[in-house]
């Protein structure tokens, strides 16, 4: 038993016309959508590079280890970029397509990219949070109004699939799995059509209204939710149709990190049920969010983040450097 480290030692040898797409390659994959690859997609870089390329070309001219921020995937992702680029299995991939917007005025926080894999599909991987503020208050959004973010994810599935007529795997870890289910679920239907699968990796729901919806309700059996036992993420909202649950070599919070979740072979060591902790924070959360209308959890979502935006934060990290500086400036603006 393992993870999915252990997977790519375990299997990386192993070229997909011999073992075909499985979940474990769709953790991988969304995990490798944290790199912030945005130099080597320069407007002067090839539209389309191999896996194995954009490694070399990150870790040569790009990566620094201090530069890494304090999301708990960001900072696996680029160790596990280096090691997929050195496997049979991964390293002739080529990624296109990719985009990172991240722009305040807006609330947006959003990147993605394409996988052209061996078997003639598309793997669109949709990435999770960031380390920045405005990710995080886009986050809180989710609960409010449809967000900036979704809109840019069905946009990003519509264009990627106007120009070629490959069949399609979505997905995408944390707020990356939210994404991959809202562009899977209004995305144009002859582009629908096409999907074969839509993974969402301990993705927070919808409000309900949303999850209930026709729209919604139609892309159930393709879809795949997979949440650790002891998920809070994976409970936010209203989730869209029954997770599969999985045990993790972490604790509560850590275990929404995908590098922690039990592999064995190529499929993910399963758990009978979600931890009773997971169920009492996310009863707790729930009924606290019952109380508020519409507008107040709008008005606090805006007051709580203008703390943070007056201490000039622009990342978490920003704050947690800032030290007594962005305390000061946080209690000023309680």
């Amino acid at each position: 038993m393992g993870t999915i480290k252990d997977y790519i030692k375990w299997r990386g040898d192993l070229e997909f016309w011999q073992d075909g797409f499985n979940t474990i390659d769709n953790l991988v994959l969304s995990c490798i959508s944290y790199v912030e690859i945005d130099p080597v997609f320069s407007e002067e870089a090839p539209a389309v590079i191999s896996m194995k390329d954009v490694s070399d070309i990150y870790f040569e001219k790009y990566y620094d280890e201090k530069s890494i921020r304090g999301s708990l995937v960001l900072k696996d992702a680029p160790m596990l970029l280096r090691e997929v680029a050195a496997s049979s299995r991964y390293r002739d991939i080529k990624i296109r397509n990719y985009v990172s917007l991240n722009d305040t005025a807006r609330t947006l926080q959003f990147a993605a990219m394409e996988f052209l894999l061996p078997d003639g599909t598309s793997y669109a991987a949709y990435r999770g949070t960031d380390d920045t503020v405005v990710g995080w208050k886009e986050d809180f959004m989710f609960a409010i109004k449809e967000t900036e973010a979704e809109k840019e994810a069905v946009s990003y599935l519509n264009r990627i699939a106007r120009d070629n007529d490959r069949l399609l795997r979505v997905g995408g870890h944390s707020k990356g799995g939210h994404l991959a289910v809202f562009a899977a679920a209004k995305c144009q239907k002859t582009v629908q059509k096409r999907i074969l699968a839509i993974y969402s990796n301990d993705g927070p729901g919808f409000m309900e209204k949303t999850a209930s919806s026709k729209a919604f309700q139609n892309i159930i059996p393709k879809l795949i939710s997979i949440v650790p036992e002891e998920t809070i993420v994976g409970l936010l909202m209203t989730p869209v149709c029954e997770p599969t649950v999985v045990k993790s070599t972490a604790v509560s919070v850590l275990q929404h990190n995908p590098a922690t979740w039990r592999v064995e072979g190529r499929g993910l060591v399963t758990a009978d049920d979600i931890a009773k902790s997971a169920r009492k924070v996310d009863k707790l959360i729930k009924d606290n969010l019952s109380k508020m209308t519409e507008a107040e959890l709008n008005a606090y979502v805006e007051k709580l983040f203008s703390i943070f935006e007056n201490a000039g934060a622009i990342t978490l990290s920003d704050f947690k450097e800032g030290g007594l500086r962005s305390i000061q400036a946080i209690s000023k603006s309680v």
